[in-house]
């Protein structure tokens, strides 16, 4: 068995859900979860179907959606794919089909804080029915799809149809640091990319795909840490001076890792993940309240995929600024800042949140 898994395989459909065949497409994504852990060895943790949007925007969505709950998929996570904010109805939309089980992504257009105080009141709107249904709402700063295995930003462009690969590997790399420094590092990510891109090339050629590609962000999952990672790295704790140098030279190995696996090969973001909700190390040093949302933000707009999974006191206006600073450090970047907040009323930093998948969240300050 090799040292690290694949985090999920998905399926990005070149057609709205309510043009495919979604259980039969389920089934056959299930097979080729078994296929690749028999064939090459590894773990997949998840597979996931990602639908072209349909039209009508998240209305359009909902509409499309009525014949289908996520539980007619089991085993299998569905996301409808990024629509624009036009108004509370858009809302309401949002809302229900989150409250549904169905992940999307609410794509920014451009329109200052009355947009991003509309896409923030669909975030307190979802926490207020459930904190456990912002989980499967993120925003999209720059609008545009992104093709990325990563819920809840994942898109599929319409009329394509691809498979890509996340991997599981944070420990895995750790050892390999240890080991051989960054060196080592770039070398783990190489080898780990060479087998998800097999895995993929496999599911593909099951699914009908027409291309396969990898994305090599480092993600966590409770026990495998990317924060014990970078603080190793860095050689210094969040959020002490000097830790975005060690979130740099991360992403730096990356980069390299990237470039050796060849032109095409590689899709989506591509960085370092710092999702609170999903690494053990990182609840226990946002439950010591030294970091603030703010803090992991900037973090995002050096080197960091997004603001992610984070629970925070209520706050319309704080998490719409939230979203303009998103937007503000994407441009920048000129990549994708990826933000999935759950706003929650009637706590304090210091509180704790339980959420059904990730167990109890500590809340930070914004």
């Amino acid at each position: 068995m090799a040292g690290f898994r694949v985090r999920a395989i998905t399926l990005h459909y070149g057609k709205p859900l309510h043009e495919a065949d979604a259980e039969d497409l389920a089934f056959r994504l299930l097979e080729a979860k078994d296929r690749v852990s028999s064939l090459f060895g590894v773990g997949v943790e998840s597979v996931r179907i990602t639908f072209a949007p349909a039209g009508g925007g998240f209305r359009g969505a909902l509409e499309a959606a009525e014949d289908l709950e996520p539980g007619d998929l089991e085993g299998v996570f569905v996301n409808l794919g990024g629509y624009r904010l036009s108004g509370e109805e858009d809302v309401e939309a949002v809302v229900d089909l989150v409250e549904r089980g169905f992940f999307v992504s609410i794509l920014y257009g451009g329109g200052g804080w009355s947009e991003a105080r509309l896409a923030s009141e669909a975030f307190h709107k979802a926490a207020s029915r459930s904190p456990d249904y912002p989980v499967h709402m993120g925003f999209n700063p720059l609008g545009d799809g992104l093709l990325t295995p990563y819920y809840p930003l994942s898109h599929a462009r319409e009329g394509e149809t691809i498979v890509t690969v996340a991997l599981l590997y944070p420990n895995h790399l750790r050892e390999a640091f240890r080991r051989d420094g960054l060196e080592g590092v770039v070398e783990a990510m190489v080898e780990a990319g060479k087998l998800a891109l097999s895995a993929g090339r496999e599911a593909a050629s099951l699914l009908g795909a027409e291309g396969y590609a990898v994305d090599l962000s480092i993600s966590p999952w409770m026990e495998e840490t990317v924060l014990g990672l970078v603080e190793e790295i860095a050689g210094v704790r969040l959020p002490d001076p000097g830790f975005a140098w060690g979130l740099y030279m991360l992403n730096k190995a990356i980069e390299r890792a990237a470039s050796k696996l060849g032109p095409g090969r590689v899709t989506g973001f591509n960085e370092v993940q710092l999702p609170v909700a999903e690494d053990l190390k990182l609840k226990l040093r946002a439950a010591e309240g030294d970091t603030r949302a703010r803090d992991l933000l900037r973090l995002a707009g050096v080197c960091l995929a997004g603001l992610d999974m984070v629970v925070l006191p209520a706050s319309r206006d704080g998490v719409a600024g939230l979203l303009l600073e998103a937007e503000a450090y994407s441009r920048v970047k000129g990549r994708v800042v990826g933000v999935r907040v759950i706003p929650v009323e009637e706590v304090e930093p210091g509180d704790k949140v339980y959420l059904k998948r990730f167990g109890e969240v500590p809340v930070i300050p914004l």
